[in-house]
């Protein structure tokens, strides 16, 4: 009789169990495998981790850019929750990459430049005062200043009709054409016998004014604070020596306010 035909029916009953127990943990190990496979592959595809919201349309994307730039969209295209744009504005072409979800401008870069736009020449206070006279020829230029708006230069003009009404006007400084205009209030001066209202100076009254206190050549002259209820001319005067004075002349009583010279020695 052999060894394995020695053992008892129990003891073979007891090898069976274990093998079928074995078995069973192997299947249970492959199907547990299968299911983190699954989830895996759910939750990759699904992107949980990503946002919810609906994507924008390419028109909304481009009009939400167009709003903060603007240009002209030429080319979108969406990719991964990413609107890639080419913007072309007057200084140049733009890359823009936009979230589709949020319309947030992720990036924006410049592509190429506007030779036109780099060639633009600031005009000069005359040009601009030359062809306001050409365009206001019923009316009287009040004042005329250079100031920054939005980060850009523009010329800001006052003109006062024969009815007194005022106008201020937002000027081109590369073109010399209006682009804003608006109606503003005359200054609120009482006029009575015992307290006149004030006439200002001619600018070739405050030419005079300035000269003499610094001889030289009268190189440009702009009226300032006429709403402000204390006007004043700036005189900029050029000497024979090279040097540059600013004189600040009342345009009402004709009172020398300053002199400023180009150098701090002076």
């Amino acid at each position: 009789m052999t060894e394995h035909e020695q053992r008892p029916p129990e003891m073979k009953r007891h090898e069976q169990g274990n093998i079928g127990w074995a078995k069973s943990r192997r299947s249970l190990w492959w199907g547990a495998g299968l299911l983190v496979v699954l989830i895996v592959a759910v939750v990759v595809w699904w992107k949980p981790w990503q946002s919810t919201g609906a994507v924008l349309t390419a028109d909304a994307a481009a009009q939400s850019v167009l709003d903060q730039y603007p240009g002209e969209i030429v080319n979108s295209t969406l990719k991964e929750g990413t609107y890639i744009m080419q913007l072309r504005s007057e200084t140049g072409l733009y890359d823009v990459q936009v979230d589709a979800v949020t319309a947030a401008v992720n990036s924006i870069k410049r592509l190429e430049s506007n030779p036109q736009a780099e060639e633009k020449t600031l005009w000069s206070r005359e040009q601009i005062k030359t062809a306001l006279l050409k365009q206001q020829t019923d009316n009287q230029l009040v004042s005329l200043e250079l100031v920054e708006q939005q980060g850009s230069p523009v010329y800001t003009a006052v003109v006062k009709a024969k009815d007194n009404s005022r106008e201020e006007l937002t000027i081109d400084p590369y073109t010399g054409e209006t682009i804003a205009s608006k109606t503003i209030a005359a200054p609120t001066t009482e006029t009575t016998k015992d307290d006149p209202k004030p006439q200002f100076l001619s600018e070739k009254q405050a030419k005079q004014k300035a000269l003499a206190e610094v001889p030289g050549e009268v190189d440009d002259i702009e009226l300032r604070g006429t709403n402000s209820g204390n006007p004043y001319y700036l005189v900029e005067i050029d000497l024979e020596d090279g040097r540059e004075a600013i004189v600040q002349v009342n345009a009402i009583s004709g009172a020398i306010r300053s002199v400023t010279w180009d150098e701090d020695d002076d």
